[in-house]
């Protein structure tokens, strides 16, 4: 050591803390799924940076949330990747927590003397669930209005104090800035310092208890429940045995967590960078026809609400998940059988499988009912309310005959139709106000323009601003990629006549 390393040492007890936390000894033949735990934490640190990130650019209000991540995909480098991993790492928590939890139920790792364990692994899967919860409001675009408004509807049928619980989730009695402001808090702020500890928690346990040993290790002439009086000091022989091969958690265990924790992390900046996180149309709390979709992690629990009576709508919504609470965290008290592997419950087996296949069918009901052409191919997204009646117009009025649109239908040219410019991106050139203008006159703009008027009677101006909305969305794909660059020339006002 040097002279500083030597004085850092002898006030931390540097050599102490490296020969607790890497060279402890470990259990042998310990496999790849051993590293899924470590896999969780390398997505969280990437979801804290990436966090910290956008928490610089994000301003939660209904005025300025939806313009904010704009401006974070358009104009900041590299923005749109970093926004992207922060989305997809928060289905990747979602998936490795649950895998994790998978592999300690399947080996029986929640027993003696894991029940602590097990418990915060509990409380950090529905953790997670409320960082997706809440996360999923932010960007306060279509999706994210209507999907969080469904949630706290059935919140809402909650006996007793389901009125009360909508209140304090949104704010008030309807979803706006509170409710925002609610959910960046809890997002940020409470949420965060939950993980951090049940986190914490977590690790000092690993530390402290060592990595579970393989199932057969611990089946071996055990006793029958691990209530048994002899089962304590049946456990530490068995342990101690297993960890006699030399195996040390440095290098033997990390070098595998570093390299399974790089690759997840390679995996989501690929799907940042290629895929990113998308974002539709400003959120329209009057766009009573939009459907709302869910993360896909909430889809099978949506999809089995759809399945049940209306009568018994609210004791699935609220007592399902409060009995797979329950049941969770009283596991390891009832099943006190010595037996760990999977393959020797056959009744555990049973019922992990079906809870897995169930979820798998359900979401894949739930992709097969997504609405057709929801997304709009020429736009990249879901169309607003307004969008939407502009694209019936521009369908009526038969706007495809003279210009060419990438992404629609193709429709046969009218006869005699003039050159007109192509419109795929015409939102890139054009605000909505000069679009609105152009339509009711062109010949205005451009004398020689052949152009019919849409003006009233032929359109009213509500109609027109439909139509100006949805040209106005037309950016190119992928769309909200490029930055518009409005060239918007207006004549010169119409002077009275003069009169005498």
């Amino acid at each position: 050591m040097s002279r500083v390393g030597r004085w850092i040492d002898e006030r931390i007890d540097l050599t102490g803390i490296r020969r607790s936390l890497l060279d402890r000894p470990v259990s042998q033949n310990l496999t790849w799924w051993h590293t899924l735990g470590s896999a969780t934490l390398a997505v969280f640190l990437v979801q804290v940076v990436t966090g910290i990130v956008l928490g610089m650019y994000y301003s939660p209000s209904p005025d300025h949330a939806y313009e904010s991540i704009r401006y974070l995909e358009r104009a900041v480098v590299s923005g749109a990747t970093v926004r992207g991993m922060h989305h997809w790492g928060a289905s990747a928590m979602v998936v490795l927590v649950f895998a994790h939890m998978i592999r300690v139920f399947t080996m029986g790792a929640y027993k003696y003397p894991r029940e602590i364990n097990w418990l915060l692994g509990v409380a950090l899967l529905f953790i997670v669930l409320g960082f997706g919860f809440t996360g999923y409001l932010l960007p306060w675009d279509q999706k994210a209005y209507w999907a969080t408004a469904v949630g706290t509807n059935i919140a809402g049928t909650t006996p007793f104090i389901g009125a009360k619980l909508v209140t304090l989730l949104r704010g008030g009695s309807q979803q706006g800035a509170a409710t925002l402001t609610r959910f960046y808090s809890l997002h940020v702020l409470l949420l965060p310092v939950l993980l951090v500890i049940i986190v914490g928690l977590h690790l000092f346990l690993v530390i402290r208890q060592g990595v579970a040993p393989r199932t057969a290790e611990l089946e071996t002439n055990a006793p029958k429940r691990t209530s048994d009086s002899g089962y304590p000091a049946y456990y530490r022989t068995r342990e101690h045995e297993s960890k006699t091969g030399g195996y040390r958690f440095w290098p033997d265990i990390i070098a595998k967590d570093v390299i399974t924790g790089t690759m997840v992390i390679a995996i989501l900046a690929i799907l940042g960078r290629f895929v990113g996180a998308g974002l539709e149309a400003p959120a329209d709390p009057t766009d009573s026809s939009y459907v709302p979709l869910p993360e896909w992690y909430f889809r099978p629990f949506f999809q089995l609400l759809k399945l049940v009576p209306g009568s018994w709508e609210s004791a699935i919504a609220v007592g399902l998940p409060m009995a797979l609470v329950v049941v969770l965290l009283l596991l390891p008290f009832f099943d006190k059988r010595s037996t760990r592997s999977i393959t020797k419950r056959p009744a555990a087996a049973t019922i992990l499988g079906g809870i897995i296949i169930s979820m798998a069918v359900r979401l894949g009901a739930s992709m097969r009912d997504q609405p057709k052409n929801a997304v709009a191919p020429e736009v990249g997204r879901i169309l607003t309310s307004t969008e939407r009646a502009g694209r019936t117009q521009f369908e009526r009025q038969q706007c495809g005959g003279c210009h060419k649109l990438a992404g629609m239908a193709a429709v046969p040219k009218k006869e005699d139709a003039p050159d007109a410019p192509e419109l795929t991106e015409v939102g890139l050139r054009h605000s909505t106000a000069w679009l609105h203008s152009y339509l009711e006159d062109p010949v205005r703009f451009h004398p020689d323009s052949k152009m019919p008027a849409y003006g009233p009677p032929t359109l009213s101006h509500q109609e027109i601003e439909e139509l100006s909305r949805y040209l106005s969305s037309l950016r190119g794909l992928p769309a909200l990629n490029k930055q518009p660059e409005f060239r918007d020339t207006f004549p010169e006002p119409l002077k009275a006549k003069e009169t005498k």
